[in-house]
């Protein structure tokens, strides 16, 4: 069987495509020839064509039109795969709420894009990776089948074992505190980063480290990190970066302001460290307790982390689920629209 997977491929810098990556390899892993293609090649030359991605190939366009399913996790209109006549799996990364206010502030149109799709005899099926995203995928997509599949993570990529004694540029402390969410309209580290700001005036030697704070939303946040500075408190405040694996493995824990299981959960937790998840502040204090229980956590702590994290988010379980879900839609051919 051949799964075409229409995604824009970009190693490292995406946590959609590293997410998709894990998937197709895992799928191949389990016997189907599963591959990606960029429908915006043009856009977005990449030079391994036909080569290998950690285990996940990438084919060209014609590959593509010839597989028996399309997993669309980008999107493909005005490409050629828009006129295939394969059944189509919608795989929804992100969260609802992010991707409504993106097109409400004018952005990509995700949720006009997906009242349309549910029109499309082609669509057979919706994939989520959360159960809480379910019932407002259900309301937008009443047509498509919804399925939840388990949040993966490259379980070799992201390791207790590997490099340690990330120095944090010079500017690390006895206690480091890491912020790696992005930036978005939904959510992002407000929450968190005041409970740190709290937190670093009780206990001493606390350095707060914050990435991925992209270009675009630099505005508005120089204020809240001055006093962060100006207490002593700030370490490295960085972009989107490479190499996180070593700054969790670095960090004493990792603080986020998301309960469900996005890339940065499932990536420190991986690597075995501390995750504290901050979405509201309250006088008596409940977040101070979390944060200094985080900050105790011995070596032994951290495996357990670690092997949690490989029963929750292993690659392998999700490249079953979404075999079996590809299954089930392979043999419903559509007309060509």
């Amino acid at each position: 069987m051949k799964v075409a997977h229409a995604t824009v491929i970009t190693p490292g810098r995406c946590g959609l495509y590293e997410t998709t990556r894990e998937i197709v390899a895992g799928l191949r892993n389990q016997g189907v020839d599963s591959r990606l293609v960029d429908p915006t090649p043009d856009k977005n030359p990449v030079g391994f064509k036909g080569e290998d991605d950690r285990g996940a190939l990438v084919a060209d366009m014609d590959w593509a039109l010839s597989a028996d399913v399309l997993i669309n996790h980008s999107g493909y209109d005005n490409t050629p795969l828009e006129k295939a006549t394969m059944p189509v799996i919608h795989v929804a990364h992100g969260r609802p709420r992010s991707s409504f206010l993106s097109e409400a502030s004018g952005s990509t149109p995700i949720y006009s894009y997906q009242y349309a799709k549910n029109k499309d005899p082609r669509w057979k099926a919706c994939v989520t990776f959360w159960p809480e995203h379910v019932p407002y995928h259900r309301l937008m997509m009443p047509n498509v089948p919804i399925h939840v599949v388990n949040a993966p993570v490259d379980l070799e990529a992201w390791t207790l074992d590997g490099p340690k004694g990330y120095g944090f540029h010079g500017k690390k402390g006895r206690i480091n505190i890491v912020s790696t969410d992005a930036f978005r309209d939904d959510t992002d580290p407000f929450v968190p980063l005041h409970a740190a700001g709290l937190f670093a005036r009780e206990v001493e030697g606390v350095r707060i480290h914050v990435y991925g704070r992209s270009a675009g939303r630099k505005k508005g946040w120089g204020a809240l990190l001055r006093r962060i500075q100006e207490d002593g408190n700030l370490g490295e405040l960085q972009g989107w970066v490479g190499g996180l694996a070593n700054v969790y493995r670095a960090a004493s824990f990792v603080i986020t302001p998301n309960e469900i299981a996005t890339r940065t959960v499932r990536e420190a937790s991986a690597c075995g460290c501390p995750v504290v998840c901050i979405n509201r502040l309250d006088n008596e204090g409940r977040w101070l307790v979390r944060m200094r229980k985080a900050m105790l956590m011995s070596k032994e702590d951290r495996y357990i982390i670690r092997k949690q994290a490989e029963a929750k988010f292993n690659a392998v379980i999700a490249a079953k689920q979404m075999k079996t879900i590809i299954e089930g839609v392979s043999n419903q051919k559509v007309a060509a629209q």
